[in-house]
């Protein structure tokens, strides 16, 4: 397998994971976040949305971005990752603006603080909403890669 095989693999596994976990969360939306914590399959359902969610984002950017630039042919070896999402966002691939919301939303998720309950709660509905974006910002970037529809 390629560089490019081995990012898709792992990168569609996580897909798969976190679109399973959001149809659970769109079936029976929770209310608030005692309910969640009261519920062992909520609590379960939402450790692997928030999980995968996490693991998604690293195998776009520690997979996948490298080896989209490898077979567009750009160099990237030696750019910072600032520089790398840049250029993906130029060419079109992922939105830079959204890839640091989700970056910010993953920084709020591993420094919650378990006395800020709203915080907590809409940190958690953010995440949901923003893996429902990642999932559609992958969709359009693996149509877009060539020859690997």
């Amino acid at each position: 397998m390629d560089r490019l095989e081995v990012a898709l693999w792992e990168t569609d596994r996580h897909v798969a994971a976190l679109g399973d976990a959001l149809t659970d969360w769109d079936g029976a939306p929770p209310q608030n976040l005692q309910q969640v914590e009261g519920d062992a399959a909520l609590r379960r359902m939402t450790d692997q949305l928030l999980f995968r969610f996490l693991k998604l984002q690293d195998a776009l950017g520690e997979r996948l971005v490298p080896a989209t630039l490898d077979v567009l042919l750009e160099p990237d070896s030696d750019r910072p990752m600032l520089d790398k999402l840049n250029r993906l966002d130029r060419l079109g691939y992922v939105r830079l603006d959204d890839w640091l919301q989700w970056r910010d939303l993953r920084n709020r998720l591993s420094h919650e603080c378990p006395e800020q309950t709203e915080v907590r709660w809409a940190t958690l509905k953010a995440a949901v909403q923003a893996s429902k974006e990642m999932l559609a910002a992958y969709a359009r970037w693996r149509d877009r890669l060539p020859g690997k529809t």
